[in-house]
């Protein structure tokens, strides 16, 4: 029994022991690289780290041993915890020479410029330079590949000091929506005042930049971007506009009908998400689509009720109206000129920095988002 108790906590240990620890740009435990290529390669993912804050580690292994190298990039990430606390901003490129298997672990917060389809691409396009052993070449595409990924400044907000689970991102995103509502209301009063002759721009002005400052203010210390949280305030603030206008200047029954359905649309998306990895735009879109449902739903409802209370006379002066939704797809691909990277223009193994000789990350942790390619 006390042998069992002691086996169960040393395996953990052992196995912990069996990840390779990252303190370096580049960890070689295949000796395929040159110590001039080694060089290289650290030198470009010391720039990458200075121009776009992305902290990438590189790590060739044999093989994992049977284990599907998603599963051993995520325990390596674990491990290493690259990029910074709070940002997330870490890449670790795994290539495993003897499996013939790639993987790029992307951090948490580069997941939405760098997504998986992306991750994948870009390991494929470098099969070719993989396949015929030319390592150095296919290293310095995939991080040109990365660094072009990789956003000018990561994170408009002030860095993140803590992730909120996705709770917490729900709720905001509920309070961001009635914030929308409210406002929308009153700038409808406040224009339709001013048609009467009422002058209130200033109020107009509050009612238009306090509650994104608000709001902003406090998803500051998370990982939403200054970027996400107003592209959501303005289009649930375009949307209750327009619904507002509807009741306001055309119809009270419609315009009562798109503020029900975006109100209830909106609740349907908190109580049930899409995916709980969804972040704050993944709720907008979700919660915009679930709105127009409910709204059509709804609309089909009254009319029913109103053919019902007039006797089914089929009074052709009955409203009806429809919606069309137009959607539109971004194709991403790698050009042929990323396999073809010249590292004989770029950086000089005799420019090493002092930067890259302790490349332990920073507290970073992986959604579990990349990509896995073979060659």
């Amino acid at each position: 029994m006390v042998k069992a108790l002691l086996l169960s906590l040393l395996l953990p240990t052992l196995f912990l022991g069996a990840v390779p620890s990252i303190t370096q740009p580049v960890t070689d435990l295949t000796e395929t690289l040159r110590a001039r290529e080694m060089a290289t390669v650290a030198q470009a993912l010391v720039k990458l780290r200075e121009e776009k804050r992305v902290q990438m580690a590189v790590l060739l292994v044999d093989t994992t041993d049977g284990q599907p190298i998603e599963d051993y990039a995520e325990e390596v990430f674990r491990v290493w915890k690259g990029g910074e606390a709070g940002r997330d901003n870490g890449v670790l490129l795994i290539i495993a020479k003897g499996d013939r298997r790639s993987r790029l672990e992307v951090g948490y917060g580069l997941e939405p410029y760098l997504t998986d389809g992306q991750s994948q691409a870009l390991l494929h396009a470098q099969g070719p330079l993989l396949r015929e052993g030319r390592f150095e070449a296919a290293l310095l595409a995939i991080i040109a590949g990365v660094s072009e990924q990789a956003p000018e400044s990561l994170g408009l907000l002030h860095p993140p000091r803590s992730h909120w689970p996705f709770f917490a991102v729900s709720g905001f995103f509920f309070i961001l929506v009635m914030f929308a509502f409210t406002a929308a209301g009153l700038l409808m009063q406040c224009w339709l005042s001013a048609r009467r002759g009422a002058v209130i721009p200033v109020v107009a002005a509050m009612l238009g930049l306090i509650p994104p400052a608000v709001l902003v203010s406090v998803a500051w210390d998370s990982q939403m971007t200054l970027l996400d949280v107003l592209l959501a305030y303005v289009a649930m603030l375009a949307a209750f506009l327009g619904g507002w206008f509807v009741a306001r200047r055309r119809s009270g029954l419609l315009g009562g009908v798109l503020l029900t359905g975006l109100l209830l649309g909106t609740l349907a998306c908190v109580v049930w998400p899409l995916s709980p990895t969804a972040g704050l735009v993944g709720l907008l879109a979700w919660a915009l689509l679930l709105s127009l449902a409910t709204s059509l739903a709804i609309g089909l409802v009254v009319a029913m009720v109103k053919g019902i209370s007039t006797g089914g006379s089929g009074d052709s002066s009955s409203s009806s109206w429809a919606t069309s939704s137009s959607s539109s797809s971004t194709d991403w691909g790698s050009s042929d000129s990323s396999s073809s990277y010249d590292s004989s223009s770029s950086y000089s193994s005799s420019d090493s920095s002092s930067s890259s000789s302790d490349w332990s990350g920073g507290g970073g942790s992986s959604g579990g988002g990349g990509g896995s390619d073979s060659w």
